[in-house]
């Protein structure tokens, strides 16, 4: 995989062509806040060929806690401290918990008179359960996490790239363009105002560089892909629903 090659995409047909690729990473920062690291994840960011695939499109401070990773990985007991740190980031409450919804870090309700920030299922939530229904995604009806949190809305795009990738090979230009359009206008409604402020949490709480890293890398990675598909196709307005939702 090559993410920099996206960076340099000047068509929809050399966009699509790297469809498969823009999914892979998004699949990869999806799974990682869902789930405690697998196996593949670690020896992923343990390759010091993985850094070196982010270096010609991801900053110098991103590419280092990679290669950093590289050296850590090398001891018997990480896989076990990322598990750990997994844990207490996401999953066990405490002092180092995150919270990865959109809907804490965004959405403001009354409550008894007083505005409060910080709940759970919020109109982002809701929004978000909306545009995949726009995208004809199942979501199943037991699944663990809300609609908001930050792996389910990277997996969406994920899904969003490899439905690009199948119109491109269709030929159904098109569908393919709303692909890359609800990309772009997902990206600005639901990503990119708030990725920000959950990595530099996540930065702060963690104890091993594994997940500052993957952070810092979602962060590039999805404001390059808006500044990309805006360059494309235009620049979106930031609405939590596009107009072509009604």
């Amino acid at each position: 995989m090559r993410p920099s090659s996206v960076t340099t995409a000047g068509s929809p047909q050399e966009l699509a062509d790297l469809a498969g690729a823009r999914r892979d990473l998004y699949r990869f920062c999806s799974a990682a806040f869902l789930q405690a690291p697998s196996p593949g994840l670690l020896d992923a960011v343990g390759d010091g060929a993985f850094a070196d695939d982010l270096s010609e499109w991801a900053g110098c401070e991103t590419v280092a806690k990679f290669h950093a990773l590289g050296e850590s990985a090398e001891d018997g007991g990480f896989a076990e401290q990322a598990r750990r740190d997994f844990m207490q980031l996401f999953q066990v409450p405490g002092a180092q918990q995150v919270t990865p919804y959109e809907s804490a870090h965004r959405d403001r309700r009354e409550v008894r008179g007083k505005e409060v920030a910080g709940l759970l299922f919020g109109p982002a939530a809701t929004a978000v359960q909306q545009w995949y229904r726009l995208g004809a995604v199942d979501v199943d009806p037991a699944a663990r996490e809300l609609p908001d949190h930050i792996g389910v809305e990277l997996n969406f795009l994920a899904y969003l790239c490899e439905k690009e990738g199948e119109f491109a090979r269709a030929g159904d230009a098109p569908k393919q363009k709303r692909a890359r359009e609800m990309q772009r206008d997902f990206l600005k409604a639901h990503i990119v105002s708030w990725l920000p402020e959950l990595a530099a949490t996540i930065e702060q709480k963690a104890d091993l560089p594994l997940y500052p890293a993957i952070a810092s890398l979602a962060v590039e990675f999805c404001r390059d892909q808006l500044s990309v598909l805006e360059a494309l196709d235009g620049a979106s307005d930031g609405q939590p629903l596009p107009s072509y939702a009604h």
